[in-house]
């Protein structure tokens, strides 16, 4: 045996047979290899990863340690750490997007050709070509601004393909930076933030921030938390813990990576006032046991959370810079048709022709602010020098049953009766920010009236209902439909 192993091996027919079988065995690597680069690159859709959440075990402030399971198109990968996007994967896919892009365009033309193999006189020749299909590639998404790479900022978006959330994420992109979005899906819809997706500046991470997740960013705009009470009361255990968790694993982040961080927090921290208007030097009245308690108590801890961390790290300590919005009611496209306010349960229903219901008397007061005006004030806030809380709201104050009238009246819909339903329990009596904080800081106040900011939420619901039917609104408590008692019959 070893006699005939160093003949074949040992005499230059061996050699020869060896330098054959290693090659054979690197062509059969290489070709391996091929088949797994193509079918990663064009087997996962685009800049979207998601992160399930698992058993976590507490870790430091941050969200150290743990076990993460990273989904990526339907493939689990287990990890040990927190959920890590590298800056090489970030290469990696937008490479892979773009030539995604490239593949499909070329297919496109490919398909033209031979629908029309011989061009008219006129058509444009290779050179022209070239430049028609770059921009092409340019119209697939919204226009964006070109921003150096030190005027370009990397930012966080927790909440992202939410409604206030995904406002946000369009005027950032817009502007020419990178967007990282990370949403649960639970009050956030894709649809909000598809017509970004596969873009070389976004990535949107379906991930729950209970948990914690690690990545490079410059700022960090923290929004995730159910907002609307049949959301928040769903699970209010739940709606604590990301006001909570959620926070502390962002603060964490921010902490670790020297970014600022900017909470949304709420005008629920006031309660049911008993200052009107509301300054932000007010302290609240809030019912710490009530149904709505999971919400306001959960932001204002978030908020003691957010100034703690500021104040642990020592004065002027530049690693930890912190902002917190109070906001207000706001309104406008892509709210959630079920979420159980005011602005989307009577538009919804004025459209059906169906009767607007009111809990209570109506004779509560509410101040009702566009999106796009909080959304700048939430940029000015961001990139202000001012450190404490901050109201962003519309002064503009309504009654409840006047608000109903107005709605019905800009969708000219007289069919639709104004009827009530019971009070629900701790809803606040008034409710109308002091907004001379925000005018004096950073120099901002809404812009957009009441009545244009309805007109393009109506039209919104309107397209909304054409596309889903009939949609039945939910109760602030979401409660089983009550009885109601119709305002004409009413004393």
């Amino acid at each position: 045996m070893s006699h005939s192993f160093r003949h074949w091996f040992g005499s230059s027919t061996g050699h020869r047979l060896n330098s054959s079988i290693r090659a054979a065995f690197l062509f059969i690597v290489g070709a391996l290899a091929l088949i797994i680069s193509v079918n990663c690159v064009f087997g996962r859709e685009p800049l979207v990863l998601r992160a399930s959440s698992s058993h976590v075990r507490g870790g430091d402030e941050g969200g150290n340690g743990g076990m993460q399971m990273l989904q990526h198109d339907g493939r689990q990968v287990e990890s040990h750490e927190p959920v890590l996007v590298s800056e090489e994967l970030r290469r990696t896919i937008k490479e892979e997007v773009r030539a995604e892009i490239l593949a499909a365009m070329a297919e496109e033309e490919k398909k033209r050709r031979q629908e029309a193999p011989h061009a008219r006189p006129g058509t444009l020749g290779d050179g022209e070509r070239t430049v028609s299909r770059q921009e092409q590639l340019g119209q697939l998404y919204p226009p964006t601004a070109t921003l150096s790479e030190g005027q370009r900022r990397r930012i966080l978006v927790t909440g992202g393909a939410g409604f206030v959330g995904s406002h946000l994420v369009d005027r950032l992109m817009a502007e020419g930076h990178e967007v990282i979005v990370v949403d649960n899906m639970f009050t956030g819809r894709k649809k909000n933030v598809a017509h970004w997706i596969g873009h070389p500046h976004f990535m949107l991470i379906v991930h729950d921030v209970v948990e914690p997740i690690l990545l490079e960013v410059d700022q960090i705009y923290h929004l995730a938390c159910p907002a609307s009470p049949p959301h928040y009361q769903y699970n209010p255990i739940k709606t604590i813990k990301t006001s909570t968790m959620g926070t502390l694993n962002m603060l964490g982040l921010a902490k670790r990576v020297r970014a600022r961080m900017l909470l949304t927090s709420t005008s629920e921290v006031y309660g049911d006032p008993q200052i009107h208007p509301q300054p932000e030097s007010y302290w609240g009245n809030v019912n710490p046991i009530g149904p709505r308690a999971c919400y306001d108590e959960g932001k204002r801890v978030a908020e003691t959370m957010m100034y703690a961390y500021r104040s642990q790290g020592g004065e002027g300590d530049s690693s930890m810079e912190v902002r917190v919005a109070r906001i207000f009611n706001t309104f406008g496209p892509r709210m959630h048709p079920n979420d159980g306010r005011v602005v989307s349960n009577f538009i919804i229903q004025a459209l059906q022709g169906k009767n607007i219901t009111i809990y209570g008397k109506g004779r509560q007061t509410r101040s009702f602010q566009y999106v796009d005006d909080l959304v700048s004030g939430l940029m000015k806030l961001m990139n202000s020098d001012y450190e404490l809380p901050v109201n962003l709201g519309n002064p503009d104050e309504y009654s409840v049953k006047d608000f109903a009238l107005l709605v019905r009246e800009l969708v000219r819909n007289m069919d639709s009766q104004i009827v009530h339903l019971p009070a629900t329990k701790d809803d606040p009596a008034k409710r109308k920010p002091d907004i001379t904080t925000a005018k004096k800081e950073l120099g901002w106040e809404p812009t957009v009236s009441v009545r244009d900011g309805l007109a393009k939420t109506i039209e919104y619901f309107r397209k909304e209902l054409e596309e889903t039917g009939e949609i039945t609104p939910t109760g602030p408590e979401a409660a089983r439909p009550q009885p109601h008692v119709e305002e004409s019959k009413r004393s």
